[in-house]
C-alpha cells in the first residue's frame, strides 16, 4: 500500500479517528461512483469509435498503422490521427475504469 497524506481543515482533524477514516472513506468512494459512471461513458464512446475504425479498415489500431502505405493519401493520415485519439482514449478510461472498479470492490 502506499500512504498518502490529506491536508483537511482542523475540524475535521478533531474528529474521532474512527469516525474520521469512515468519512473519509465514505467520501472517496461516493466520488469513485460518480466518476466510475463518467468514465464508462468514457469509454462506451472510445469503443464505439474505435470499433468503427477497425470495421471500417478490418484491422485493428495497431495493424493499420504498421500497414499505413508510404503513399497514403490524407484521408487516411487523418483516419490514423483520429484513430490514435480515440485509441489513447479508450486505454486510459479502460484503466481508469479498472482502478475506480478495484476502489469499489466490483472486480
Amino acid at each position: 500500500m502506499t500512504k498518502i497524506e490529506l491536508v483537511v481543515p482542523d475540524r475535521l482533524s478533531n474528529i474521532d479517528p474512527e469516525l474520521r477514516e469512515r468519512l473519509l472513506v465514505g467520501a472517496i468512494r461516493e466520488v469513485a461512483s460518480v466518476e466510475l459512471k463518467e468514465k464508462e461513458e468514457e469509454l462506451g464512446e472510445a469503443l464505439k469509435n474505435t470499433l468503427k475504425f477497425e470495421e471500417t479498415y478490418h484491422r485493428t489500431f495497431e495493424e493499420f498503422g504498421k500497414e499505413l502505405p508510404k503513399d497514403a493519401d490524407h484521408k487516411l493520415h487523418e483516419d490514423l490521427v483520429e484513430w490514435s485519439f480515440w485509441n489513447d482514449a479508450y486505454n486510459k478510461a479502460h484503466q481508469l475504469v479498472e482502478d475506480l472498479r478495484f476502489v469499489l470492490g466490483k472486480t
